[in-house]
């Protein structure tokens, strides 16, 4: 089967993987919109636990909660701590990859330690700024799902209105990243391994940078490279930290100062977490 094949149908895989829970996260903010006051959801939702219950979501090695986790951000249900705490704790396919090696056993322990750790520190910093922020100037308004379809709210829940944004949203995230894809098929693991500064203690701020290409390849492919020992333990960790599959491009959709932050603090916190074990290690 030619690259171009093999690529299209993984990317179409990813996608279709992915469609379900979104499609259960986008009923849920109808619902919410319908059955529940806002204000009160969104104050429960961007409150003290949500870093904690996003580092714990994080853990579990599936790359659409992440994504679950920016589509609420965009919605402003979820506050940024809690946002960058799932990115910071996913981990995607490193998991299953990692199990499969049986001498790899104690490296998993560590990775889970770690990046819980590093996403409990990090979610709470940023939640406590964002928290001190809003609550000094202005309150968050959530963002209602009917105002981004551009149809009118009504007493009856429209599944109709939100399988047709589902299906939006899915075309979109399928279009973009077989784009990104090809273009990593086309440069190469040994390639993108050579760019990584092996044996450099910066080599984890250019694997957090790498980390920000969107799609769950990127923790296959950062995994994979830390198993050849092209990447030391800090660089992995910092890569696996900042990736978060197709959650960026989630973020991206607003294109506003919110996303710009949310992606830039997870990228910090990842290089500077990466750095810290490096040297530790």
């Amino acid at each position: 089967m030619p690259d171009f094949l093999s690529v299209l149908l993984d990317t179409a895989l990813d996608t279709l993987e992915i469609f379900p829970l979104l499609l259960l996260v986008y009923v849920l903010l109808e619902l919410l919109e319908h059955r529940m006051d806002l204000s009160r959801c969104a104050h429960l939702l961007t409150g003290p636990v949500g870093p904690l219950l996003g580092a714990v979501v994080g853990c579990i090695p599936q790359c659409g909660f992440s994504a679950a986790a920016a589509t609420l951000f965009n919605y402003k249900r979820i506050s940024g701590g809690a946002l960058v705490a799932v990115f910071l704790a996913t981990s995607d396919e490193a998991l299953p990859i990692l199990l499969a090696h049986p001498d790899q056993f104690s490296t998993v322990l560590q990775l889970l330690i770690c990046k819980v750790m590093i996403a409990l520190f990090w979610g709470y910093c940023f939640w406590l700024v964002t928290w001190l922020r809003y609550r000094r100037y202005h309150a968050l308004q959530p963002v209602l799902l009917t105002e981004e379809c551009h149809h009118k709210k009504t007493e009856a829940f429209s599944f109709f209105h939100v399988l047709q944004h589902t299906l939006y949203i899915t075309a979109y995230l399928f279009g973009t990243m077989l784009l990104i894809n090809v273009i990593t098929e086309w440069l190469g693991a040994e390639r993108i391994g050579a760019l990584l500064l092996s044996n450099s203690l910066w080599q984890p701020i250019v694997a957090a940078l790498v980390g920000l290409i969107p799609g769950c390849g990127t923790s296959i492919l950062l995994t994979s490279l830390f198993l050849q020992g092209t990447l030391s333990f800090g660089a992995v960790t910092a890569g696996l930290c900042s990736s978060a599959g197709f959650s960026y491009l989630i973020l991206l959709q607003k294109r506003n100062r919110r996303t710009a932050l949310a992606i830039g603090c997870t990228f910090l916190a990842a290089a500077i977490s990466g750095l810290v074990l490096e040297l530790l290690f």
